[in-house]
């Protein structure tokens, strides 16, 4: 007899794969047992995910009209608006405890909440900024957040990218990565071939001051630096739209350029991740294989 599948699992000591932790979840998982510096967190399943449409049985019958607007509003609503399943919520509680337990008060100060489908950054597709983030999330707000991120399987740019894709129109599952939120001076994306000339001599940066949600959502310009790959001396940069000079000083871009082409390796394969700067140290916020060339 199978056991049933949990609702939660912590980064670095998930049993399941993609299928149960989407595919941010088991990049950060995989990072996290590579070695590399992961803030802590755990995946809401795509058990849970599951566990909850099926206490909202509406939504079975929305999904079989999709791509139809009326039913992707209704899917939106119902994953929004009704409360979570009682042994989802009870097993997010738990989790969300022992994050306080861990720091020594009630709960953490803040939480990243993020999506995590199933067919998200993989070697295929990526989803790049189409399902929902939220960053700065109060404990007591993890359930509503995680709500938004299921319902943005259906959003109108994600149902478009899977109809241009040839890709299922239901998404398959989602899961939801909650992270102790990384106090950032800078983050910044990287990519270890560059993304537009396909030059894979060539390390891409971009970079803003703060959070990142903005640079990835594209509502601001951050700087750009082209990296000699050999060397990792910078051949190109740019500054963005923010002014008060470069986001990141030369031994900060160094660093990352060298994070970078480490975690290229661990996955055998060109990456772009996303990084923070916390406390002086780097973290990875995510890392995902280049989709296109």
């Amino acid at each position: 007899m199978s056991s049933t599948p949990p609702l939660i699992e912590w980064l670095g000591q998930a049993e399941g794969g993609t299928r149960a932790l989407g595919g941010k979840g088991a990049s950060l998982d995989r990072l996290v047992r590579l070695g590399f510096r992961v803030p802590p967190g755990f995946c809401l399943t795509t058990a849970a995910f599951e566990r909850q449409l099926d206490a909202l049985p509406a939504t079975r019958a929305s999904l079989a009209r999709l791509p139809d607007e009326e039913a992707r509003a209704e899917l939106g609503v119902l994953l929004t608006e009704s409360p979570l399943d009682v042994d989802v919520a009870a097993a997010l509680d738990r989790a969300l405890g022992e994050f306080g337990r861990a720091a020594g008060r009630g709960e953490a100060d803040s939480f990243a909440v993020r999506s995590s489908g199933v067919g998200e950054d993989g070697s295929d597709a990526s989803y790049a900024g189409l399902h929902e983030t939220e960053l700065g999330v109060a404990g007591g707000a993890v359930a509503s957040a995680a709500r938004r991120c299921w319902a943005s399987l259906w959003s109108r740019p994600a149902l478009f990218y899977r109809s241009r894709r040839g890709l299922p129109l239901d998404g398959g599952a989602m899961a939801v990565v909650v992270q102790r939120l990384v106090p950032a001076s800078a983050a910044a994306v990287v990519f270890t071939r560059h993304p537009v000339t396909g030059r894979d001599d060539q390390i891409v940066i971009t970079a803003v001051r703060g959070l990142g949600d903005e640079m990835v959502a594209g509502t601001v310009t951050p700087d750009t630096i082209v990296i000699d790959r050999s060397t990792l001396a910078v051949v190109e940069e740019s500054l963005g739209d923010r002014g008060g000079g470069p986001a990141l000083d030369p031994a900060r871009v160094r660093e990352l350029a060298e994070l970078a082409l480490r975690v290229e390796s661990g996955f055998g394969a060109a990456v772009d991740i996303e990084a923070a700067v916390g406390g002086g140290e780097w973290f990875l916020l995510q890392a995902r294989p280049i989709t296109t060339r």
